[in-house]
């Protein structure tokens, strides 16, 4: 029996002593669960994984509770001297980082968060421009009252990098003959360590020089690309479209064009007369309504548009401002001269009736030319040279401004033109007669003047009344009133 009952003694302490490590194993979990544990959990949302010094990017904290906390606070973290700023801080007081450490910031909530609420946090982060680029975390926890701090889950990292440098290219020319020989230069802003062109848009890699030179053999339109390192900031790749224009050898007859068809255009003119050329390109079907635009400071050409009867696909239209009169016509064209221009459309005889209709050209000319040649804004008309002749093209003026007055003209095609004007027609009227008798009369006013001072006073008044038919007639009428009363009394 004794044995039994030392079993049994034995048997409740074990047991006691399970229940008492049982209970403190909980109390230890409890104390150390993680928030979502404890009934509340954050995650964390960064709108922009890397980042350039000097950039900005939000931050949104989720925080939602499967049942009823008091005194929510949530706390961040960020690297020092970030600049931060709230953005939405759904009803919580945001403690300003002065108040606090340096870098860290707290938003606390003093009504309760119920159960199956959610609250979010936004704030926005600025990295200052010399910091130097890494990886850095953003820490935070989320805790309530009686709820132990818990860490906020999801995204934690930024990575801070070089930006990629600025690339940028340009060719000289952008236009001409096959075979057509460019030099290409780099403008790109940052330092670079290597290059790779590819001139055709092939994928092709053609040069790794910075400023290479490159030959186009054939025909058509092309597309450059430049893809550019820095061995620190990393690379950057630049396109440009349709930015190289190569065409056969126009075929041009007489002064009809220059013209041509689908595909590219070419020029006759010398390029010594050449001021500014201009190009653009346009898709060209029928039905469709055609409009060239170039946008040059010193182009005084705008626009160029036609409705076309067929389809030529994708067409180049060319403007050349010349310094002189064309090198492929015969004379100067008549009238006072604004702008010597060529205009050519196609390569192969888009320029005629059977192709387009409704041609149109609208020019600009400045208000001072036409005030300083004294030219009448009237008779700007913009000439066509064709068929060994310059031919005025029906031109209105359509709009002005304080600069520019803005003309439209109709034309059958389009070869070398050039926009001129009429001189004023100044009227001589001769005014010496007129000043000549108002000499006359006052020579006479200032001889009878005289003539008065030389005379007595009876006779000045004399020669005044004489000289006044009115006061005459004045006295004589009073003397026949005189003469009236003094018989009335007689009789």
């Amino acid at each position: 029996m004794n044995f039994i009952k030392a079993f049994r003694t034995k048997s409740r302490i074990k047991l006691s002593g399970f229940i008492s490590s049982f209970v403190l194993i909980f109390l230890l979990a409890w104390t150390t669960l993680p928030a979502s544990a404890a009934g509340i959990e954050a995650s964390r949302e960064v709108s922009a994984e890397t980042v350039y010094p000097g950039e900005s990017f939000t931050v949104a904290v989720h925080i939602k509770a499967d049942q009823n906390v008091e005194a929510l606070m949530l706390d961040e973290n960020l690297p020092g001297g970030w600049q931060v700023s709230q953005s939405e801080n759904n009803g919580a007081a945001f403690q300003e980082i002065s108040i606090f450490k340096a870098s860290t910031l707290e938003w606390i909530w003093v009504e309760n968060l119920s159960a199956g609420e959610e609250k979010t946090v936004v704030y926005n982060v600025t990295v200052p421009s010399n910091f130097e680029p890494g990886n850095f975390t953003i820490s935070g926890t989320i805790s309530g009252y009686s709820v132990p701090p818990a860490p906020v889950g999801g995204f934690s990292k930024v990575i801070l990098a070089y930006p990629p440098p600025e690339v940028d290219f340009s060719a000289n020319p952008l236009l001409g003959i096959a075979p057509l020989v460019i030099q290409f230069t780099d403008l790109s802003s940052s330092n670079l360590d290597s290059w790779e062109w590819d001139f055709d848009g092939n994928g092709n890699i053609e040069s790794k020089e910075k400023n290479p030179v490159y030959t186009y053999e054939n025909p058509g339109t092309y597309t450059v690309t430049l893809k550019a390192t820095n061995n620190t900031y990393g690379n950057n790749t630049r396109i440009k479209t349709g930015y190289i224009t190569v065409t056969e050898k126009p075929s041009i007859s007489g002064g009809s064009g220059g013209s041509g068809g689908g595909g590219g255009a070419g020029s006759p003119e010398s390029t010594r007369n050449i001021e500014l050329k201009e190009i653009s390109n346009e898709q060209v079907f029928k039905g469709t309504h055609t409009c060239f635009t170039f946008k040059g400071g010193k182009n005084e050409i705008m626009t160029v548009e036609f409705d076309p009867k067929k389809n030529f696909g994708k067409t180049t239209a060319i403007v050349e401002m010349l310094k002189n009169t064309s090198s492929i016509v015969k004379d100067p064209a008549p009238g006072t001269v604004y702008r010597n221009v060529n205009v050519w459309v196609g390569n192969s005889g888009i320029s005629s009736p059977q192709n387009l209709e409704n041609a149109r050209i609208n020019f600009r000319v400045k208000r001072t030319w036409v005030t300083e040649e004294e030219v009448s804004k009237d008779t700007v008309t913009l000439y066509r040279y064709s068929e060994g002749s310059w031919n005025p093209l029906p031109t209105a003026l359509s709009r002005e401004d304080e600069i520019y007055l803005y003309f439209t003209a109709e034309t059958p095609g389009f070869s070398p033109f050039a926009i001129s004007g009429t001189k004023k027609e100044i009227q001589s009227v001769d005014i010496s007669p007129v000043r000549t008798g108002e000499n006359l009369t006052l020579n006479e006013e200032k001889t009878s003047g005289e003539e008065k001072q030389e005379i007595p006073a009876s006779n000045v008044e004399k020669e005044e009344k004489r000289s006044s038919p009115g006061l005459e007639a004045a006295f004589a009428a009073a003397e026949l009133l005189v003469l009236y009363g003094v018989l009335n009394k007689k009789r």
